[in-house]
């Protein structure tokens, strides 16, 4: 079985390199002691709260998945900020060594204001709203369209950001 995947991707062509940039794995917001402040308050003292409340086994048990909760959101973020080399080529996009097939793309959009420069690439999957999420870096809007021209994926101008993904960047999470 290996084989036979290893024959697959060898015979792929991606064709050859139109455009390429740096993107980062998420936008680097700068978190000040007053947002750690009140980040930290908010867990802990739910936490607390939920502990010393004198509730019985399901309060400590949410105590818990809040304490573990925060401390995930701190490994996670613990890493920094990856830098991902993006190639986009003829017939392919390339995230680090990830192969994407633009076949399986239906187009492009974006978030782009003064807070965040989002490029996202939609999937043909017609049964969820699948998208890969890449930061732009110093790239604008202008500057995909005409490569993304080159390789005829076509804008999807409807698209929107979904509320959750506004909460996060608003709350810098």
């Amino acid at each position: 079985m290996e084989n036979q995947k290893n024959t697959i991707n060898e015979a792929f062509n991606p064709g050859k390199e139109i455009f390429s940039w740096t993107a980062c794995n998420y936008h680097p917001h700068k978190r000040g002691w007053l947002w750690l402040t009140i980040f930290c308050i908010v867990f802990f003292g739910s936490a607390v709260l939920m502990l010393f409340q004198g509730g019985g086994w399901g309060d400590k048990l949410a105590s818990a998945t809040f304490l573990l909760a925060l401390a995930m959101y701190f490994y996670v973020h613990k890493q920094g900020n990856e830098d991902h080399e993006v190639r986009v080529t003829e017939r392919a996009v390339f995230i680090d060594n990830k192969l994407i097939s633009l076949e399986k793309l239906s187009g492009y959009w974006f978030v782009y204001d003064e807070t965040a420069s989002l490029l996202n690439l939609q999937f043909e999957n017609k049964r969820r709203d699948q998208k890969i999420i890449l930061q732009m870096g110093n790239q604008t809007p202008d500057f995909f369209r005409k490569n993304f021209a080159r390789v005829d994926l076509l804008e999807l101008e409807d698209k929107k950001e979904g509320l959750l993904d506004l909460w996060i960047r608003a709350l810098k999470l």
